[in-house]
């Protein structure tokens, strides 16, 4: 695909024109005009700034400028590499620290790539009821698949409701074939027009995931956090949930599954 008609497919999906976007970026409005109808061949300089005005991701960028015959602004570092030890070092420094509650690390579509040992053990339980899980690291997935987490979540028409108005919010903010292909998946294991589209009324102030492990009912809640100076589209795209426990009784298993005092 041309660098032009990603720029206007981009552009669209953000709901803004032209002369906004060329205004925004500081280019002119018939130069960008050129662009996206592929008459004109724009430099690196005027790619990288309508991405920013764009708001588009250090991947998106990239993908702009590679479409474009630029080579990549921002580096893809993996995870294992070298140059990643302080970004590891400080990810299972905040999966520690949240111990004896579970903490997971995520890529941008929904992969699982660290987790602590409490969710471990949350996963060892499951398995121990119910058998092996689908050999797939996709939570997304995993949350809808009837093998997967599904069963044991008692709320699961809420929960799949929230995470698929956030993936389809993904979709709308960047469409990323990846995303999509997921988006395809969840669709081969849920029927998707029958998942409420609504968020429910509640008198709670954040989403509680319920879940039942061996007669045990377990409510938590989670947080998303981020590296807020990324300039590598690895670690850009990492996201961080942590759970906490929504009740008393939810903290205490979750102590004693980590061997600490039951206790109050």
């Amino acid at each position: 695909m041309q660098a032009g008609t990603i720029l206007a497919d981009w552009r669209r999906t953000r709901r803004i024109s032209q002369l906004e976007l060329a205004n925004n970026a500081g280019v002119s409005s018939r130069h960008l005009s050129f662009v996206e109808n592929g008459r004109s061949r724009p430099s690196a300089d005027m790619l990288k700034r309508l991405a920013g005005a764009l708001d588009l991701s250090l991947r998106e960028t990239n993908y702009l400028l590679t479409a474009a015959g630029h080579p990549p602004a921002f580096g893809e570092t993996r995870l294992d590499e070298a140059a990643m030890a302080p970004v590891r070092q400080a990810l299972n420094l905040m999966l520690e620290n949240h111990l004896p509650y579970p903490a997971v690390v995520l890529d941008a579509h929904w992969n699982l790539l660290l987790a602590n040992p409490a969710q471990h053990r949350i996963v060892a339980a499951m398995v121990a009821e119910r058998g092996p899980l689908p050999e797939t690291t996709n939570i997304m997935e995993l949350a809808f698949h009837p093998d997967g987490f599904r069963p044991f979540i008692e709320n699961w028409p809420v929960v799949a409701s929230f995470l698929l108005r956030h993936l389809r919010r993904d979709l709308h903010a960047r469409p990323d074939p990846a995303l999509h292909r997921l988006h395809r998946r969840l669709a081969t294991l849920a029927d998707l027009s029958r998942i409420p589209v609504d968020m429910p009324v509640s008198t709670d102030p954040m989403l509680t995931l319920v879940l039942n492990i061996g007669g045990q009912r377990l409510n938590a809640f989670s947080t998303l956090a981020s590296f807020g100076t990324a300039v590598d589209v690895v670690m850009e795209e990492l996201r961080i949930e942590q759970y906490f426990p929504a009740d008393e009784a939810t903290a205490r298993w979750f102590r004693i599954q980590a061997g600490e005092n039951g206790g109050g």
